[in-house]
């Protein structure tokens, strides 16, 4: 069974990132540990992203899968600060924030290789989001326990493809 000493979660864990777990633990696919709470990026003032979905392969240092809703635009390099190396310039991270324009879908690059899928929150809960994001079976979701449904989701965002303007956060915070 993966543990959580085995993945990319391990120093989230150890600096107190991982909070109110509705799930922290193995998953149903072999090797793949899932957690579905919320990330504390910053003490003070204090910033969470909240609805948290995300994944880790055994023995990976980085996150396979990452999604989550910020209230701000302006909270993206908290983030990214956050995750530090274990994010992957290769892996699927889709981050709903509260002020950006219904229209706008970005790719967010930052310093050190990290590129982020910076998406409008629609006012629904970010799972609805994401199962109707990925075009996810909503009646097969509905029979599965938490880990299978991180698992359904990392996934979905596995072949996810469709690709989004590239900005920095730079040219980002112009367009708010």
């Amino acid at each position: 069974m993966t543990s959580i000493e085995t993945t990319a979660f391990q120093g989230l864990e150890a600096n107190g990132r991982l909070v109110k777990p509705q799930h922290k633990g193995a998953t149903s696919v072999a090797g793949r540990f899932g957690f579905r709470g919320e990330l504390a990026l910053t003490g003070e003032p204090e910033v969470t992203m909240t609805s948290v979905f995300a994944t880790a392969e055994d023995g990976e240092k980085t996150l396979s899968f990452l999604a989550g809703q910020l209230p701000s635009f302006k909270d993206l390099p908290a983030l990214v600060a956050t995750l530090g190396d274990v994010a992957n310039p290769d892996g699927k991270y889709f981050i709903f924030v509260g002020d950006l324009d219904r229209a706008s879908r970005y790719r967010v690059s930052f310093e050190g290789g990290s590129s982020l899928s910076v998406l409008p929150f629609d006012d629904a809960s970010i799972y609805n989001e994401l199962i109707d994001f990925l075009y996810l079976d909503k009646m097969k979701m509905k029979k599965f326990d938490t880990g299978q449904k991180l698992d359904a989701i990392c996934d979905g965002a596995a072949k996810f493809d469709k690709e989004y303007e590239a900005i920095t956060y730079d040219v980002g915070l112009t367009r708010l």
